[in-house]
């Protein structure tokens, strides 16, 4: 999923086909995903909302677009779930990392007494 919203508010969603990795000068690096996005720019063809707030999105319907690419860092992992009525609707589910934590590295000197006992 890509926090970048059409005019109706939705996320667009799509399918990560490719990575791709541009290296730079001085080891400066872009990591891109290419993909195929989900119509999400209308409501009832693309996509729909049910009374909870759910999105589900009609997974036979692509956005036709000259722009497939996206950063990396703007990109966040969801999976769908297939309708169990109709499969050409899938639930949009948000993936929560688990045991991701960003630690500070704090070096402290070792503790040593200087005097010297007799």
């Amino acid at each position: 999923m890509v926090r970048g919203e059409h005019q109706n508010g939705v996320p667009y969603y799509g399918i990560l086909k490719d990575i791709v990795e541009l290296c730079y000068t001085e080891g400066n690096r872009v990591v891109l995903f290419n993909c195929d996005w989900f119509d999400t720019a209308r409501e009832g063809i693309g996509f729909k909302k049910d009374r909870y707030g759910n999105i589900f999105i009609n997974t036979t319907r692509r956005l036709n677009t000259q722009e497939p690419f996206v950063l990396a860092s703007q990109a966040i992992q969801v999976f769908y779930a297939k309708g169990v009525k109709d499969s050409t609707w899938s639930a949009i589910v948000d993936i929560k990392p688990r045991n991701l934590y960003e630690m500070t590295k704090s070096e402290e000197d070792p503790y040593q007494e200087d005097e010297m006992h007799s």
